[in-house]
């Protein structure tokens, strides 16, 4: 009874997204503050056939709509029609990610006379569009500044989609940030190494999506530079196998394969035991479009080396060259040049001293400024506004 009771004291977000949220940790951990925070939510997904092993909070219930075997326009209308057919009268707000969830909550938020918050993590650049991206972006850029908020992860991206998009408002920034939780060595990275039958004196160490743009092969290039033979370049995450090959054609071509070890992804919530146990955090961008131009907060990875206390290696865009440097917490390289990349790492990995006190100054930085608790309450401020004086006990059915 205590529960039922509970359950009907909260409001309910409704949430959409067109992909698996397992896979983007700031809509994982958004889901869980407002669980926190007071609300349900619900989200309606899409199936993508991958493992899910991410916890949600039991105040959240994660929907996966399955529309797998059909054309890509078709499973996306199939998706879009059932998720907006099941908006419900008591929802307190709608939330959609990304373009595609924004179509659904703007739909959603039409049907239900309720407000509808944007969050925008990725967006579409001009040249990598899509014919069917073309269709559902005009969308965005036609009813975006109707949503009630919308939230991006970085500053500079915030002001190129503002601009773009005409909003009416400000948006709200939110940096992809772990919500705070005490720091544990668990050297869970080292283990996995051993077990694979290696031992390395220190680890850079990339975790995320392992694919071009991220300066790996460059990366690669640079180890033989590389002070000490002891030290390995580890990537970590979800890849193909055709471009998981060519990396290790071209660590054999270079002589480091030895010291090239791509380990098997994992879930969000274990991935956070992996990376304390790195000595550098490997988060270079090539700058090929909008999203890695404009990378700064919205970055998980930065965010998660920071949250571990690990030293960071970056591009030397504005923001980043920023956050290292204003911070002391770690250096830049020009991710195009082997050479630069090889300087950085032997610097930081040279000096332990150095290295030590950039991972505790990573650490203060998420505590004192990065932390999604702190990041997430402006948006949390939002929704609350958006629905006060909202009751589940006397909205509508």
């Amino acid at each position: 009874m205590a529960t039922e009771t509970n359950e009907q004291q909260r409001l309910t977000v409704q949430g959409f997204f067109y992909n698996d949220p397992d896979l983007y940790p700031p809509i994982v951990n958004a889901i869980r503050l407002l669980c926190r925070a007071g609300f349900s939510v619900e989200l309606f997904c899409r199936e993508t056939g991958g493992p899910h092993g991410v916890s949600y909070p039991p105040e959240a219930r994660i929907v996966r709509l399955d529309h797998r075997g059909k054309g890509s326009w078709s499973q996306f209308f199939a998706f879009l029609r059932e998720a907006t057919g099941r908006a419900r009268s008591d929802a307190g707000l709608f939330w959609g990610h990304d373009m595609h969830g924004f179509v659904a909550a703007r739909i959603a938020a039409w049907r239900r006379g309720r407000p509808f918050v944007y969050h925008c993590h990725d967006y579409a650049d001009p040249g990598w569009m899509t014919a069917g991206i073309q269709v559902v972006h005009a969308f965005e850029r036609r009813f975006a500044r109707t949503a009630d908020a919308v939230v991006i992860p970085d500053a500079g991206r915030a002001e190129v989609i503002a601009k773009d998009l005409r909003l009416r408002r400000a948006p709200l920034v939110a940096a992809n940030a772990p919500i705070l939780t005490p720091l544990v060595r668990r050297h869970t990275l080292r283990e996995a190494l051993q077990a694979r039958g290696h031992r390395f004196e220190k680890v850079v160490f990339r975790q995320g999506r392992i694919g071009r743009g991220h300066a790996i092969e460059a990366t690669i290039q640079s180890m033989p530079l590389w002070q000490r033979p002891g030290w390995a370049f580890v990537v970590m995450g979800l890849s193909d196998e055709a471009y998981l090959k060519s990396l290790h054609q071209l660590a054999r071509e270079r002589g480091v394969a030895d010291r090239f070890v791509v380990l098997p992804p994992v879930n969000y919530d274990e991935i956070l035991h992996f990376t304390p146990d790195a000595d550098v955090g490997h988060a270079l961008y090539e700058q090929t479009h909008v999203n890695n131009v404009h990378i700064g907060t919205a970055s998980n990875k930065v965010m998660e080396y920071l949250a571990a206390g690990v030293p960071l290696l970056v591009s030397p865009n504005e923001k980043l060259r920023q956050l290292v440097s204003t911070n002391a917490c770690g250096a830049c390289a020009d991710e195009r040049d082997p050479a630069s990349i090889a300087k950085g790492i032997n610097e930081m990995l040279n000096d332990e001293d150095r290295r030590e006190s950039m991972g505790r100054a990573a650490r203060r930085v998420f505590e004192e400024s990065y932390c999604y608790d702190r990041q997430f309450a402006p948006v949390l401020d939002r929704m609350r506004a958006l629905t006060s004086g909202l009751s589940p006990t006397w909205i509508l059915t």
